[in-house]
């Protein structure tokens, strides 16, 4: 019998309570009744989704002697399309722009700004699936790690430009 240690139990069990936590969203939703609160929940389990893949490719350099560790490739590709069910990045990006200029933000960027953010996290989204390519080819941990806090970083940078509570904090909580 094969014995987990506490740190791979943890992990399998944060991957748990993530799905698990996926399955009330929609119930949540459904009882308020309202637009809002349906397309909230809807986003909040594709990001649930983004997360879930984020922690299986993590849980994957930390183990890489996993049965499904050739997964990596699947999970990136898996997070980009997640990533396009928020819409296509040039509509994310005008979209944010539109509401940051009808919010209250101390700073408000010009469209160039969030344009180049947008290229940043779209870049970034990209070099996860070539480096997930190089991790199931060589072994590149470091440079699988290195894309996925890119990736956090980039997104991060264009959510930060709001004030607190007007969207959500997708990577909010994780550890590296």
């Amino acid at each position: 019998m094969r014995i987990i240690g506490k740190k791979s139990l943890l992990v399998f069990l944060k991957v748990g309570l993530a799905l698990a936590s996926l399955q009330c969203i929609s119930i949540k939703a459904y009882a308020e009744d309202t637009k809002q609160a349906r397309n909230d929940a809807y986003v909040d389990q594709v990001v649930g989704i983004l997360r879930s893949h984020v922690v299986s490719m993590r849980m994957i350099l930390d183990h890489d002697d996993l049965k499904y560790a050739d997964n990596m490739v699947r999970h990136a590709e898996a997070f980009g399309r997640a990533f396009g069910m928020v819409g296509p990045m040039e509509w994310h990006v005008a979209e944010a722009f539109s509401y940051s200029q009808k919010s209250d933000a101390v700073e408000k960027l010009s469209e160039e700004q969030f344009e180049e953010l947008a290229e940043n996290t779209r870049l970034a989204i990209s070099q996860i699936k070539r480096s997930a390519i190089r991790y199931g080819r060589d072994k590149k941990k470091e440079l699988m790690r290195e894309s996925i806090n890119e990736m956090i970083k980039s997104c991060g940078a264009c959510h930060s430009k709001f004030k607190e509570g007007t969207v959500t904090h997708v990577w909010k909580g994780m550890k590296e």
